[in-house]
């Protein structure tokens, strides 16, 4: 597996997270509920070159930010006649890495000894502070390197947010089946939970590379269909484009 990293520019603050709410009250569609409570789910998808995870619509999807300063995404929707995938590309927010953060400072105890192992055995009287000795090889005040921006009191930089583009193949079949299902209608006296609910953000790529950005069905409140996130998990990662979002 190759790991693949292009950075972008995004402008506006990032935060992790990709939701769907769903309502507490349905409403029956234009002219009555369809039979079986199934309706169509709109238009087809627009074909692309390819798949793209940097932009706008995919980022506000992912509950990343607003996009600005991303192009807009390719009109999303149900997979064209004649469009043949071979594999998807799911668009995900990167795992968070811990970063080790300063060693604590150590602050001597009312009576203990000023620094450990101090031979002299020198006690800390309350009210007072002792100066620890410089270590070996300390610098005080280090300059910084020439052409930093640092200043003083100046906070870091933050690192950002990252979008996975993932490659997934195997076995479509369940993934294409669950695209074709109709939305279902909601009753006029539907009752639905409210919660929140992960979308995965899809595109279909076939063998020339082109990409359509698809939209899932959904159930009476506007949730996934059962078998949604199930129709993903069976295909398998076989690349993955990190995209940093500064």
């Amino acid at each position: 597996m190759r790991t693949r990293r292009a950075a972008w520019t995004v402008v506006g603050r990032l935060v992790g997270g990709v939701v769907l709410l769903g309502g507490c009250a349905g409403a029956a569609p234009p002219g009555g509920e369809p039979p079986g409570g199934e309706m169509g789910r709109g238009g087809a998808a627009e074909v692309v070159d390819a798949a793209d995870c940097a932009v706008q619509e995919v980022v506000v999807a992912l509950g990343a930010g607003d996009g600005e300063g991303l192009p807009a995404a390719p009109r999303a929707g149900a997979v064209p006649r004649g469009f043949e995938p071979v594999a998807a590309v799911e668009c995900r927010l990167a795992a968070l890495a811990l970063v080790p953060g300063p060693a604590p400072e150590l602050v001597p105890e009312l009576g203990a000894p000023a620094v450990p192992g101090d031979s002299a055995g020198a006690r800390v009287p309350p009210g007072r502070t002792v100066e620890a000795p410089a270590l070996p090889g300390a610098v005080e005040d280090a300059p910084a390197a020439p052409g930093s921006s640092r200043t003083e009191g100046s906070e870091p930089t933050s690192p950002g947010v990252r979008i996975d583009a993932v490659r997934l193949e195997g076995d479509l079949g369940p993934l294409l089946a669950q695209l074709r299902r109709p939305d279902v209608a909601a009753r006029p006296d539907q009752a639905c939970m409210a919660m929140f609910q992960a979308v995965p953000v899809l595109y279909l790529v076939d063998a020339d590379g082109r990409a359509v950005r698809v939209t899932w069905p959904t159930d009476a409140c506007g949730f996934l269909r059962e078998g949604a996130i199930e129709s993903v998990a069976t295909l398998t990662e076989v690349d993955r484009d990190e995209l940093t979002l500064p």
